[in-house]
């Protein structure tokens, strides 16, 4: 146990599948706190999710599963066996906090839901993310990421360009994202808890994420204001917030906020001193007017040099931009890996892979990424710990209670 870590000492139950609320565990698990992922005699379906991804997805190699649950601890329970719901039942009593993403009919069936735990449980607090929130004609709807994040937010669509099909985005963005947020508001509650001595109730979904992510379009988007989305690159409002291509065929993106503060020094690094002064481009107000003349100027200016040659150039006149990269140079960045935001992963395979961290770093200590566990590896490691006695947990393996792991 770190007790430099600021969760140290809060335990966790864990009883989600797949991506969104495993990623918010594997962060307060990251941040200190105690975190038993429980699961069924299957395991959760995530661990193989490898074989979508194309990447291995064996107990001894399983990258994608790691991203979600490292720092965890896991036991298997059948839950449909009335003492394997005991079992969870003596976790919760001593736990501060339980996250699930069963759906609430599920949550019934189970009397898991917040009204039933929290008059067993005053001070727990009751973490439950959905796809489409738990009010509504849509309330009991199955949903994923590229459903109802990327899909229903627009983000799918009018990220492109007009008359190309939507995007095919890789999974788990807006697990990822919907998790962070659902980590945020558990601590939330903590803070609470820890005031009053009592449990909340924390509600987040897939949609209720992408529609605050999407907050800036959603407005921009409404009919009382007449913007129609999507946009060609040279219809965009800024001209010097796009992309433009370099004469080796890179990409890099230009973020020029303040526009009449940098435009001088942009048209003279482009060797445009010529527009400097005129009327159609040097103010913000009027280059609107003119932006698909202008972006033509531009990217043809870029078209004259490689994109290396312009780094340099627009650093010099503390102008915002950024490469255009690609998803394999992300485990290649010099500067997340200075930032601990990297981590090589050695598997008991011998191979080895460049795995993320999560991204907040503490003053006095960060966690280092252990192995995400193996389905039932812990089981009777925490049924030691919660009371039980060996000849209790041989008991329950046997009548196919809980499952533990065993060595190959």
């Amino acid at each position: 146990m770190d007790e430099q870590l600021p969760l140290t000492g809060v335990k966790i139950i864990d009883l989600s599948t797949y991506a969104a609320v495993p990623a918010a565990a594997r962060i307060l698990a990251d941040w200190g706190a105690d975190v038993i992922k429980v699961e069924s005699l299957k395991g959760d379906s995530w661990r193989q999710y490898g074989e979508i991804a194309q990447v291995p997805c064996t107990e001894e190699e399983n990258p994608c599963w790691d991203v979600n649950n490292s720092n965890k601890r896991s036991i298997s329970l059948n839950l449909r066996t009335e003492k394997g719901m005991e079992i969870l039942h003596r976790l919760l009593a001593d736990a501060d906090v339980f996250m699930t993403n069963y759906r609430m009919a599920a949550l019934h069936a189970m009397s898991l839901t917040w009204d039933v735990l929290h008059q067993t449980y005053p001070r727990l607090i009751w973490g439950h993310l959905s796809g489409y929130g738990n009010k509504g004609p849509e309330a009991e709807r199955p949903g994923f990421d590229i459903a109802a994040f990327w899909a229903r937010s627009g983000l799918m669509q009018d990220y492109g360009q007009p008359g190309n099909a939507p995007l095919t985005p890789f999974h788990a963005f807006g697990d990822m994202t919907t998790g962070s947020i659902m980590a945020g508001g558990l601590c939330a509650a903590l803070y609470k808890q820890s005031r009053t001595g009592r449990g909340d109730k924390v509600e987040i979904s897939l949609l209720g994420t992408a529609s605050w992510l999407m907050g800036v379009p959603a407005v921009a988007a409404q009919k009382v204001y007449g913007n129609v989305y999507p946009r060609m690159r040279s219809e965009q409002p800024s001209p010097v917030c796009i992309p433009y291509e370099c004469a080796d065929g890179e990409w890099l993106e230009l973020c020029i906020m303040d526009y009449e503060r940098y435009y001088p020094s942009l048209c003279h690094i482009l060797g445009l001193d010529g527009l400097i002064d005129d009327e159609r481009f040097n103010t913000f107000g009027a280059v609107q007017g003119h932006s698909g003349e202008f972006v033509n100027l531009v990217q043809q200016a870029f078209l004259k040099r490689p994109r290396a040659d312009w780094g340099p150039l627009l650093a010099a006149a503390d102008i915002v931009y950024d490469n255009i990269g690609h998803f394999r140079d992300i485990t290649e960045n010099q500067q997340a890996w200075a930032n601990g935001n990297l981590y090589e992963r050695h598997f008991d395979n011998g191979r080895s892979a460049i795995l993320p961290n999560t991204p907040v770093a503490f003053e006095e200590a960060r966690k280092q990424a252990s192995p995400a566990p193996l389905l039932g590896e812990h089981s009777r490691e925490i049924l030691r710990e919660y009371g039980y006695t060996d000849e209790e947990i041989e008991e329950y393996i046997a009548g196919g209670i809980v499952k533990v792991h065993t060595a190959t």
